[in-house]
């Protein structure tokens, strides 16, 4: 009886052991199996922790500059002005012309002037933007003296991508409130999200506008191109340089009413003389009706 007890005891130890192996070997499992669940996660963990220390870090211009870099390119606006003076001024317009044509522009405004000494035409003329360097140097390299030039450049690029970001976060809006448009109870509330529809599609328009406009002056640029031609006989030194036609007219009327004026107060100044020749003049009248009686 003693020994079936201490077998009893032996046999219930032994499977205590067991049962303590299993559960190490079961602690190990679980701690591996932890390590690789915990591995696998490490991607979404990883990501959702760096989310926040990205956006700190292109805070400011290094996000403008990669929304510059990966949304769109540079918008730059180039304009110009030119003076271009020559001998045959309508010979030049023409050609002047035929090279708006060629590089595919065209002339959205033109003037003539035409003065004593000097006649222009004054050009605005729109060439797209890839061809506008080959124009001008078309232009300068063609009969005629540059006087004056100039070109200048303007980068659109933050205006146009803050409209196109306020213009799709407008649309969004938009288009829940639309939403909830069709889900309105009460009146109070289909005014006023009508009201909001309203506001935001006029300020869409605007932003549409503007886009278009910027896109334009991208596309195209203007040059403002005087064409002159100065009188070869002019003398700058004449006493009537300067003045035109009604000016000088009007100046000669002016000068000729002084002189009458200034002649008729003569008359009155020398009145001693009026009155010895009044005088003279009677004697003499005297004299002659004795002689005829």
């Amino acid at each position: 009886m003693r020994k079936i007890s201490v077998f009893a005891f032996a046999m219930i130890f032994a499977a205590c052991q067991s049962q303590s192996g299993e559960n190490g070997s079961f602690g190990i499992y679980t701690a591996d199996c932890e390590d690789v669940c915990y591995d696998e996660e490490m991607p979404v963990m990883a990501s959702a922790k760096a989310a926040p220390m990205m956006r700190n870090s292109m805070a400011g211009g290094q996000l403008e500059d990669a929304v510059e870099q990966g949304v769109t390119q540079r918008k730059l606006i180039k304009n110009g002005s030119m003076t271009l003076v020559v001998d045959n001024l309508e010979q030049t317009r023409n050609d002047v012309v035929g090279l708006i044509e060629k590089h595919g522009g065209y002339v959205s405004n033109e003037q003539y002037s035409n003065w004593e000494h000097t006649s222009s035409y004054n050009l605005t003329v729109r060439i797209p933007c890839d061809n506008f360097d080959g124009f001008v140097a078309e232009v300068e390299a063609g009969k005629g003296k540059i006087e004056s030039k100039s070109v200048y450049i303007n980068d659109v690029t933050a205006e146009y991508i803050d409209l196109e970001t306020r213009l799709n976060t407008k649309r969004s809006y938009l288009e829940r409130y639309r939403q909830l448009l069709k889900s309105a109870k009460s009146v109070q509330e289909i005014v006023s999200i009508e009201d909001k529809i309203r506001m935001l599609e006029e300020e869409i328009d605007s932003t549409v506008g503007r886009l278009k406009y910027l896109t334009n002056q991208v596309e195209y640029s203007t040059l403002h191109l005087q064409i002159r031609h100065d009188d070869a006989n002019f003398d700058p030194h004449h006493p009537d340089h300067g003045r035109g036609f009604w000016q000088r007219f009007s100046q000669s009327l002016s000068s000729g009413l002084r002189g009458l004026v200034d002649f008729a107060f003569f008359l009155v100044r020398i009145w001693p003389a009026w009155i010895i020749i009044l005088l003279v003049f009677g004697a003499i009248r005297r004299a002659k009706r004795k002689n005829e009686d």
